[in-house]
């Protein structure tokens, strides 16, 4: 099948890798990923105040993103809230989302309980810009969900936005500029990357322990957004692991706090073979309602999600695709169908998914390269890439950062080490390991033609060893560990003294 990816670029600054250290993650929490891992597929849920205007605001179409139209459109808070006073949707029915989900092949569900616009879709005592308590529908939008949930043995998950441009002792903010287009520049009145600020911090904390203390076993939250500091991380997946120990956290958590790896939204699909990731994809150019977006043809939908979907999995990701009901709680037609369509694929092909899962483990997992020559040579075609990530940002994620051989010397001894490449750098310090051995050496770049550098000597062993090359942290050369490795057609030659 054909890929069909959409690829959009990275939203902040990234910080390199050795700032921080991942979070070490226990048995349990593996065994919780591995089991995760194999739910292969999921549903996101972008329901909102924003679905009730469809991308429409004042009679005119706006672009980008509909959950995000309150930016977008330039909307003060007051007039978002008038719009919030009306928000009705009766439709809505928790039971049929389930079963919709359940017939595609999804084995959970993430609903968003607030997004950057900061109304609330559960009850909460934090504020009164909740679903309950500020429209007449008076209900209780998760709780709903959860129970139907928890009926019908469907996993739920909550995504929560850390921004919130409603919160009054968040950020200073300026009054919408009224008189400029979405798309002539960035309005910051509303922005997706915002610091937290310490009265935010608290009324997340308290948003977060409703959320995990009112509608039972919760199997992920997903954090999006803002500019978070380290201790607030920390203190966010504190609470979460508090209340729920077993409840895994995304990513966008930030600061290496998170348990996986959320990609860019419909992010480039890699064999990220070192980490558990998932990939949050929309179906358009938008994840919340627009009424007025341009949908391709139901039969290329179809094929194009359910080519996406093969694809995460093949790769060892999780996929999450969306929905976003309309204004009055309905799942549109449309997207009820590209359901329909992957699950009779998957009804069809009934072990398709696991049989992709068990191959990327297959295919990533260390095979062992014997050196039966007094000279041999290693490619990249026999090793094994490595990812780098660093959480601290939103997203940073680099697919090719680091690769690894497992070798074996026949004969072993003393064996000269000399790296053949083609340079994307002027220069770089890259380092070798070998057990407890390891050779550094900074790899010229002249004229960006074909290279043969010395690195050392290696003493083998006849045992299973890992053999590695990587980008020297700290090198004045390797300003991020998210660099690519930066060697074409990279061979290691292993040449017995």
């Amino acid at each position: 099948m054909k890929k069909y990816l959409i690829i959009l670029a990275s939203l902040v600054a990234l910080i390199a890798q050795g700032c921080q250290q991942p979070i070490q993650t226990t048995s349990d929490t593996n065994q919780l990923l591995e089991e995760w891992r194999n739910d292969h597929f999921g549903m996101f849920i972008h329901f909102g105040i924003y679905s009730q205007l469809g991308g429409i605001w004042q009679g005119e179409q706006v672009p980008f993103y509909g959950e995000q139209i309150m930016n977008h459109a330039r909307i003060p808070i007051a007039e978002y809230e008038a719009v919030a006073r009306q928000f009705n949707p009766d439709n809505f029915n928790a039971d049929e989302i389930v079963s919709l989900a359940k017939d595609a092949g999804m084995k959970y569900i993430v609903i968003t309980t607030k997004h950057h616009d900061g109304f609330c879709m559960f009850a909460t005592k934090t504020t009164d810009y909740n679903i309950v308590d500020f429209t007449p529908y008076g209900k209780d939008v998760v709780a709903q969900l959860a129970d139907a949930c928890h009926r019908q043995g469907m996993k739920l998950g909550f995504y929560y936005s850390l921004p919130d441009w409603h919160y009054p002792h968040g950020i200073p903010r300026m009054a919408p500029d009224p008189d400029t287009k979405c798309w002539e520049h960035v309005n910051q009145v509303y922005s997706p990357l915002e610091t937290v600020t310490p009265e935010l911090e608290d009324y997340i904390v308290a948003q977060i322990t409703e959320l995990l203390s009112n509608y039972g076993e919760i199997t992920t939250m997903w954090f999006d957004m803002g500019l978070i500091t380290p201790e607030q991380s920390q203190r966010f997946r504190d609470t979460v692991k508090k209340l729920q120990p077993n409840c895994l956290i995304n990513g966008r958590i930030m600061n290496n706090k998170g348990d996986y790896m959320t990609l860019p939204d419909n992010g480039d699909v890699a064999s990220y073979g070192d980490v558990f990731w998932d990939n949050p994809a929309s179906l358009y150019g938008t994840w919340g309602y627009k009424s007025w977006i341009q949908r391709p043809p139901l039969d290329q939908q179809i094929q194009r999600q359910i080519s996406r979907l093969t694809s995460t999995v093949s790769h060892g990701g999780v996929f999450l695709l969306n929905i976003g009901p309309d204004g009055s709680g309905q799942v549109i037609d449309y997207e009820k169908e590209v359901l329909h369509g992957i699950g009779n694929f998957l009804r069809a092909n009934p072990d398709t998914l696991d049989v992709l899962s068990a191959q990327s483990k297959i295919a990533q997992a260390p095979h062992v390269i014997e050196i039966d020559k007094n000279e041999f040579t290693l490619t990249a075609n026999d090793g094994l890439y490595h990812a780098a990530l660093d959480g601290t940002g939103y997203m940073s994620i680099q697919p090719h950062s680091w690769i690894s051989w497992n070798i074996s010397a026949r004969t072993p001894g003393t064996y000269e080490v000399f790296v053949i490449y083609e340079p994307e750098y002027d220069a770089k310090t890259y380092t070798i390991s070998y057990g407890e051995q390891l050779l550094t050496q900074t790899l010229p770049g002249v004229d960006r033609m074909v290279q043969t550098c010395y690195m050392g000597l290696l003493l083998l062993s006849g045992e299973q060893v890992q053999l590695s090359l990587r980008q020297a942290s700290g090198s004045e050369h390797t300003p991020s560990a998210l660099d690519p490795l930066g060697l074409n057609n990279l061979r290691i030659v292993l040449r017995r003294k």
